[in-house]
């Protein structure tokens, strides 16, 4: 056994020094009735009038959208710095992680009707002169509906009390949807819904920006929406998104000063970047939207041997993501057992999880009817494959004989929405309300393609959404941990919350960028100092 993990450590060490050489080569729940109005113009900082000449700021990642104004299609939250640049939700969260208002003023929840009442903010057009107000807000929620979108599932009709209050009736109460609608559906002039198609590739929300210009893949340029309702705002004249997906290319461009501000996938490319002290580091301080990754098998695909939740915990067992995140995470990895981060109210410290034991996993495989093993495969994005490759030879050795397969995020996402053949790569937010954010991977726009869910996780899953207190609702996300986690596999093996680094030049001002919500900025309040 010791002289079988020395070998595994050696085999990581090797990877971790290829990787090295190759890149120097190159909360709440649906409460707060009457929260404090937020003055237009007075959400971020002040720039100083000497400073503010405009200009355009230039943003690079690996990551690309399918569409630039359609925003229903846009699932993941790593779309969301695209979406926010251009359209803005009824809520947003502060750096404490409480929300505040955006588009709504405040709003109103009534448990026994059940409704969520919205007063809406006057004054405000969308980027093609069309108004905002009720009206709006019903048109874009049920184009969100008729789409599929999980979130707005248990919106059951409107009642449209005057031009800037809407109520929404419910099928029943669940303690999620205040976030569900508030934060996560972004509003979009009801006229240029009428031609879905023009919108794709262009965009109409109330954004501080519009799209001017959109090459899936390679940039998406934004310029000041005339038309916004801060006052003052935006300081920037445009934002240009771009996409370099390999990262020692993207590093070197940020470094040269090509770009403003850049997200890095590579943990060893930004622990290079940090370590130069050159460039602001970014982080995130509400601790909302916060992403755990994990291996995820599919389990509904016919004949899957995952369907097996004893080759799900096999799997588990195979992995040590302990050493995993020693080898490749830098210091900025924490490993996790569950969906929830250590301390925080959901974890579930009575989750004993699957930490690393091969001789187990091997049993479990002969109890499934697997002796001798299987093969298949295990897909990994750009930027993490010599990590999966790691995680590939561990499961090898206990007779999952998984192929590493590298993807882009566009078929990432198509995997997401139709299932994959094997075993992937598992990103989700891990906020505390598990009913909105389990709920997305279990009847929603996430992964669900990919699952066999049995019915006791469906009926566990109603039963915190529908909780009448918070308290009760901790109690059953903590009995969801260990159903999912230590009895089912369902979502396979957790193995650590990211914090993948962000980096801006030491002139950039208040992007507030994943800092009180991951992906999320406060684009009007940007600045480059002259």
């Amino acid at each position: 056994m010791k002289n079988k993990k020395n070998k595994l450590y050696l085999v990581i060490t090797s990877l971790l020094v290829a990787m090295v050489l190759t890149a120097c080569g190159g909360g709440a729940d649906a409460t707060q009735p009457q929260p404090t109005p937020v003055v237009p113009g007075q959400e971020g900082g002040q720039a100083p009038e000497a400073t503010v000449g405009g200009g355009v700021l230039r943003f690079v990642s690996h990551i690309s959208i399918s569409t630039s104004g359609y925003v229903p299609e846009l699932t993941g939250n790593a779309a969301l710095p695209f979406i926010t640049l251009a359209h803005e939700s009824l809520l947003m969260f502060d750096e404490q992680g409480n929300f505040y208002p955006s588009l709504a003023l405040s709003w109103e929840s009534d448990p026994s009707e059940p409704s969520i009442t919205w007063n809406l903010r006057q004054g405000v057009y969308f980027s093609d002169g069309e108004p905002f107000n009720a009206e709006a807000v019903r048109v874009t929620v049920e184009e969100y509906q008729r789409f599929g979108r999980g979130e707005v599932a248990n919106v059951a009709g409107f009642e449209i009390i005057d031009n800037y209050t809407i109520k929404m009736l419910l099928y029943q109460w669940d303690s999620s949807m205040l976030e569900s609608i508030g934060f996560f559906v972004y509003f979009m002039s009801p006229v240029a819904l009428q031609d879905i198609d023009s919108l794709r590739t262009s965009s109409a929300g109330t954004g501080p920006f519009r799209v001017v210009d959109f090459q899936p893949g390679v940039r998406v340029v934004y310029e000041r929406n005339e038309l916004h309702w801060r006052e003052g705002r935006p300081f920037l004249d445009g934002v240009e998104m771009h996409i370099i997906e390999e990262p020692t290319t993207r590093a070197s461009a940020f470094q040269a000063g090509e770009f403003d501000v850049m997200f890095m996938n590579s943990l060893v490319i930004g622990q290079q970047i940090m370590a130069t002290n050159e460039y602001i580091l970014l982080e995130n301080l509400s601790g909302a939207g916060l992403v755990s990754v994990g291996l995820i098998p599919n389990s509904r695909a016919e004949g899957s041997p995952f369907a097996d939740p004893r080759v799900r915990q096999a799997m588990s067992y195979a992995i040590d993501e302990e050493a995993l995140a020693r080898t490749f995470g830098f210091g900025l990895l924490q490993t996790t057992n569950q969906w929830a981060a250590p301390g925080s109210v959901t974890f579930n410290p009575a989750v004993r999880g699957f930490p690393y034991n091969p001789e187990r996993a091997r049993e479990l495989l002969a109890e499934a009817g697997f002796p001798n093993g299987f093969d298949t495969n295990i897909f990994t994005v750009i930027g993490q494959r010599d990590m999966i490759t790691a995680a590939s030879y561990m499961l090898e050795q206990v007779g999952i004989r998984a192929a590493v397969v590298q993807i882009d995020e566009p078929t990432q996402t198509s995997f997401m929405g139709e299932g994959w053949d094997g075993i992937m790569m598992h990103f989700h937010a891990i906020s505390p309300n598990l009913g909105l954010y389990m709920g997305r991977h279990l009847d929603g726009a996430f992964y669900v393609s990919g699952l066999l869910i049995p019915d006791e996780v469906m009926e566990l899953l109603g039963r915190i959404r529908s909780a009448p207190t918070e308290e009760e609702r901790i109690r059953l996300e903590h009995e969801m941990q260990i159903l999912i986690y230590d009895e089912l596999a369902l979502f396979g093996q957790p193995l650590w919350i990211n914090r993948e680094p962000v980096f801006t030049q030491q002139n950039v001002r208040d992007t507030n960028f994943s800092v009180r919500h991951l992906w999320t900025w406060t684009p009007w309040d940007m600045w480059i100092e002259r």
